[in-house]
């Protein structure tokens, strides 16, 4: 996914994983919640997706402070047919409720072969890769689906109406969730917007400059300055944007969410609500075929996609999750880098809670490195910062 680079310290996962877990549980969330969120935001940084990782940590914080995230949610799950089911979020952080109605299309598609869990009343869940393999390691497809604010300009239009409205769609390459060190999911998570909003939000933290041809200003004119930007471009002109309205149709109309315009902002008023939804679907893959011969095929059609020529002599085709998997194992052994001044917002929080920085983690200054393979099979860094 695209990226920014910027000046930053890299914190071990553990370390930074106890961290955000413990300003969650002095914010008032119990300790399994705490530590599940902090676990999926942290698991996004690993991955490289550092606009959904523990940069949001700070903007929860302070809706939880003002109560429009409840951190204490009396989450109600409803199962409508066989094949469908409900979950009100009650308001909480939606890295649990997500993770909540990925669990309920899990035991549903385990009676019935597939499961469709409709959700409400939740708020931002940041990356949604995380709950896409929690359902491919049940031996089962995922699908999950949400919506955000206003911020893609439909195609041909000059104001936005849908948000970055991403999807996920996840499937086993092993039974148990392993396959040896290479990566066990084939996974696309992407946003229909030609980059994450986030991504733009972390770019005008570090005060660093954006690409051309990502996002445009209040007048509808392309700026590489992120703190102008007023709405993003679709992914894929008109495509990007088709797919993410029919997202919001998916996440809004069957749960009764709002959509598009009527969705509040996710910076705007930290005391008003956000009664976001979203759609997680789960197939069990063994009421079709057997999962130990679905794995096996899909691990070969993956080997053939690997072997593909490519354009770059000496590079290598990757498949959906592997750029990821492959900063993952990096990460694990380097740490995440944390810019310079995400660090300071964290820090602060820390002082707030009464609790020890994040700084006294940190390694020496680094830099964020943006995804490429290289010729050695290494994630190298791009020389030019924008």
């Amino acid at each position: 996914m695209p990226q920014i680079i910027t000046k930053s310290r890299c914190v071990d996962h553990l370390a930074l994983t106890r961290f955000i877990s413990g300003l969650f549980r002095s914010a008032g969330l119990p300790d399994g919640d705490a530590q599940l969120a902090a676990t999926i935001l942290v698991e996004a940084n690993l991955r490289g997706i550092d606009s959904h990782g523990v940069a949001r940590v700070p903007h929860y914080l302070n809706r939880l402070r003002h109560g429009s995230i409840n951190p204490l949610p009396k989450m109600q799950t409803d199962q409508l047919s066989p094949a469908s089911g409900l979950l009100d979020g009650d308001h909480g952080l939606g890295h649990l409720v997500m993770y909540r109605a990925a669990e309920q299309a899990i035991e549903i598609a385990q009676h019935g072969g597939a499961g469709w869990v409709a959700v409400r009343n939740s708020s931002h869940c940041g990356s949604l890769a995380y709950y896409g393999e929690q359902i491919a390691r049940a031996g089962m497809i995922a699908m999950v689906f949400t919506h955000v604010d206003s911020l893609v300009l439909p195609y041909g239009a000059k104001k936005p109406f849908c948000g970055t409205n991403p999807l996920c769609i996840c499937a086993p390459m092993s039974i148990d969730g392993e396959r040896s060190q290479d990566h066990p999911y084939v996974c696309l998570d992407m946003a229909t917007s030609r980059v994450p909003w986030n991504t733009v939000a972390n770019a005008a933290k570090e005060q660093v400059s954006i690409e051309l041809g990502w996002a445009v200003d209040k007048e509808g004119h392309d700026t590489n300055t992120a703190e102008q930007v007023a709405a993003l471009h679709p992914m894929g002109d008109y495509k990007g944007s088709g797919l993410g309205l029919m997202i919001d149709v998916l996440c809004s109309l069957l749960s009764g969410a709002p959509f598009g315009p009527d969705i509040s902002k996710m910076y705007g008023n930290p005391d008003e609500r956000r009664y976001l939804g979203g759609l997680i679907g789960a197939i069990d893959i063994a009421r079709f075929v057997p999962l130990q011969s679905f794995c096996d095929r899909l691990t070969s059609m993956i080997e053939q996609w690997n072997d593909l020529p490519p354009t770059q002599p000496g590079s290598k085709v990757l498949y959906p999750g592997e750029p990821e998997w492959l900063i993952r194992k990096e990460r694990m052994a380097t740490g995440v880098p944390i810019g310079l001044q995400v660090l300071a917002d964290l820090d602060e929080q820390a002082v707030f809670y009464g609790q020890s920085t994040l700084s006294s983690e940190s390694s020496e200054a680094t830099v964020m490195p943006e995804p490429h393979f290289s010729k050695e099979g290494l994630w190298r860094k791009r020389e030019s910062a924008y």
